[in-house]
């Protein structure tokens, strides 16, 4: 870990002292763990189970990744990241610049759907908007811009419209779950209708959900995915 990098921990004093206490130094130990944090102030708050997670990065990814690193956590119910992105001088650069960088980026990742998204940046923040078939496409583009040096934030609003029909949806997307490196997936229920999918059931933590959801939403058919899924413990 980088040598300028600290977590602290606050705890709502309205939350059950042994529960917050046991989330919190998860959150903590797994914040430590993920070896994409370096030189971060994060600071960890704990409420009914909900993490909030502030402080300074000092790059878009490090936030995604703070984030990723506490909804792996188990008994997390949600993960709200106000992290805030302070970007070294050497990094800092116009909007215009930016928008050059993206379209260029997008245009030429294999992964992304070339001439079909469009890109807005305000104040370093992105938005994303366009049309793709797939849930992976929209992914894709996301991941990116993430990565792009100078970005702050990133709101993807691109649009899945599946060219693939949706007759037999919910059976690639119980083949798919099936398929999935999800532990139990046999305790998600699934409901389609038209192109979008419901899912229902139990998992042990938000990373085993937010897997489910991508898995769902990649099989063919699938244009949205509504997560009724809990978090169990």
């Amino acid at each position: 870990m980088g040598g300028g990098m600290s977590i602290e921990m606050w705890r709502a004093e309205r939350e059950d002292a042994g529960v917050a206490s046991e989330v919190q130094s998860n959150v903590f130990h797994e914040l430590r763990r993920e070896p994409a944090l370096h030189d971060a102030a994060l600071y960890v708050d704990v409420s009914d189970r909900v993490v909030t997670l502030s402080g300074t990065v000092r790059c878009y990814p490090e936030k995604v990744a703070a984030g990723r690193a506490a909804r792996r956590v188990r008994g997390v119910r949600d993960v709200r990241n106000n992290v805030a992105v302070i970007l070294p001088a050497p990094q800092q650069r116009s909007d215009d610049d930016l928008v050059y960088a993206a379209l260029r980026l997008v245009g030429s990742d294999a992964l992304v759907p070339g001439g079909e998204i469009g890109v807005g940046i305000v104040s370093g923040w992105v938005t994303l908007t366009g049309v793709v078939q797939r849930y992976a496409d929209q992914q894709a583009a996301e991941g990116a811009i993430q990565r792009l040096v100078g970005v702050k934030g990133v709101t993807n609003r691109i649009t899945v419209q599946p060219t693939t029909p949706a007759t037999a949806a919910k059976a690639r997307v119980m083949e798919v779950l099936r398929r999935s490196a999800l532990p139990r997936p046999g305790r998600i229920r699934v409901e389609v209708r038209g192109g979008s999918a419901l899912l229902r059931g139990r998992v042990r933590s938000l990373a085993e959900r937010d897997e489910a959801v991508a898995a769902a939403a990649g099989a063919p058919g699938v244009a949205w995915v509504r997560d009724d899924l809990k978090i169990a413990g």
